[in-house]
């Protein structure tokens, strides 16, 4: 199954998939709240938020920022 058949399973729109800066746009705000997460996962285990727990969280913002600008583009 190739990526683009993968996402078409969704739900979405085909005319949504077809254009790369979308799946582009899809894909890195998927890793920007990944990011998100592991921060949080990270500042529950260590019990605190610290310079590299607010550092991740910073990058995933910044990568999900940069993921919803490319959809909007």
């Amino acid at each position: 199954m190739t990526l683009t058949q993968l996402f078409a399973a969704t739900g979405a729109p085909g005319s949504f998939w077809a254009s790369p800066s979308n799946v582009n746009g899809v894909l890195w705000l998927a890793i920007g709240l990944a990011g998100i997460g592991f921060s949080l996962v990270l500042a529950r285990a260590l019990k605190r938020f610290n310079g590299l727990v607010w550092a991740l969280l910073g990058v995933g913002i910044a990568i999900c920022g940069y993921g919803v600008w490319r959809l909007a583009s």
